[in-house]
């Protein structure tokens, strides 16, 4: 009998630990070292002055967003980079970019990734969509 109540408790927390474990995980892995390459050493602010690049407005209109963060190929998708500030119910960040392609997207509350709905998209590798801002 004891055997079998130790086997039940096993199960049991495989079934817990397992659940817990893909409710818990929003992304895969590969993406979050994408995300938290360099998030620890980037800036907090949205426009950094580059040689030979032009200056780019992004804009995100979410009236219920406490926060809303530009993420993209040229910031190594990271959440911390590039914060974007609230402006008159428009949330508004400047970047410099050099001459390029580049995907993106908006990170609202930490945690809903929207797409630029001003912006051509592309199909993205998780079965979403990166909008796509080409600088010449």
């Amino acid at each position: 009998m004891s055997f079998l109540r130790f086997v039940w408790k096993l199960f049991v927390m495989a079934g817990v630990f397992g659940v817990g474990y893909v409710i818990g995980r929003e992304h895969s892995f590969e993406e979050e070292e994408q995300w938290n390459r360099d998030e620890k050493n980037s800036g907090s602010e949205c426009k950094k002055e580059t040689e030979g690049a032009s200056e780019v407005d992004f804009e995100f209109e979410d009236e219920e967003a406490v926060s809303v963060s530009l993420v993209g190929s040229f910031n190594d998708w990271s959440k911390s980079a590039n914060p974007m500030k609230k402006e008159d119910g428009i949330w508004k960040c400047t970047l410099n970019l050099l001459p390029g392609k580049y995907e993106y997207q908006f990170v609202v509350n930490d945690t809903d990734w929207k797409a630029d709905p001003k912006t051509d998209t592309v199909k993205n590798k998780y079965e979403g969509v990166n909008s796509v801002i080409e600088i010449k």
